[in-house]
Parts: structure tokens; sequence; C-alpha cells
């Protein structure tokens, strides 16, 4: 005979049984970026060479990933023209440094058609 699925009841008596009964009182820090942990206590180098070791040399803040559907075209003799959505550069003293960004271009069945990659700079003046 088959074991039949256990009532909400019946798992509600379970996982009651399975609490601890103490109470915990550790209450987690706040999360953090990994650039707002570096930023922290930057003037004490000890601090400083501990955290590198701890989380690397990670110099780079990770830039999103976005994804845009053209619609499905037929193929024809003249290119065919897409502008992406406009979208506004990070502002801010964390913002600035230079972004390597990968683009391609696939369809449904993944075959990349066309990849390329550029670079964005972020900087507060353009003098140099």
């Amino acid at each position: 005979m088959a074991e039949q699925e256990p009532t909400p009841e019946q798992l509600a008596a379970i996982a009651a049984e399975n609490e601890d009964s103490e109470a915990v009182n550790y209450k987690p820090p706040a999360q953090k970026s990994l650039q707002e942990i570096q930023e922290l206590d930057k003037e004490d180098e000890s601090l400083r060479k501990y955290k590198e070791a701890l989380l690397g040399n990670c110099n780079a803040i990770a830039v999103d990933k976005s994804d845009y559907m053209v619609g499905s075209y037929g193929p024809r003799p003249n290119e065919y023209e897409f502008l992406t959505p406009l979208e506004e550069a990070p502002k801010g003293m964390l913002a600035r440094g230079t972004y390597n960004i990968k683009s391609k271009f696939t369809d449904d069945d993944k075959h990349d058609h066309l990849s390329w990659e550029w670079n964005l700079n972020i900087k507060k003046d353009w003098k140099d």
C-alpha cells in the first residue's frame, strides 16, 4: 500500500517538534557590497592588507547584464537597424573608471551572429 502525503497539520506539528526552543541572540550585520567593505577603514594599512588577503584585489565594480529582444525579421537584401533603449551611466566617484563591455547578437537557437567588445570611460574631467 502506498504511503499518503502528510497533511498540513501534520507538517506543522513536525516543524514545531524540530524547532529549537532556545532563543538565539545573534543578529547578522547588514549586507554590504565589496566596494563598501574595501572603503571601510582604508586608512589602516594592516586592515587594508588583511581585507585584500581575504577578498583579493578586486578594484572593478561589476557592470550589469541586459538582454533586448529585437523581434523576428526575415532575410532581406537591405540591413536592419535597431537602437537599444537609452541608459544612463553610473554617477559618482565610485563609478569612475574604465568599463569593458562585451556585446553579442544571438538568435533563439543561441547562435552568435555578431560579437564585439568596447570600452566605456567614466571620468570627472575629460582634460587628460
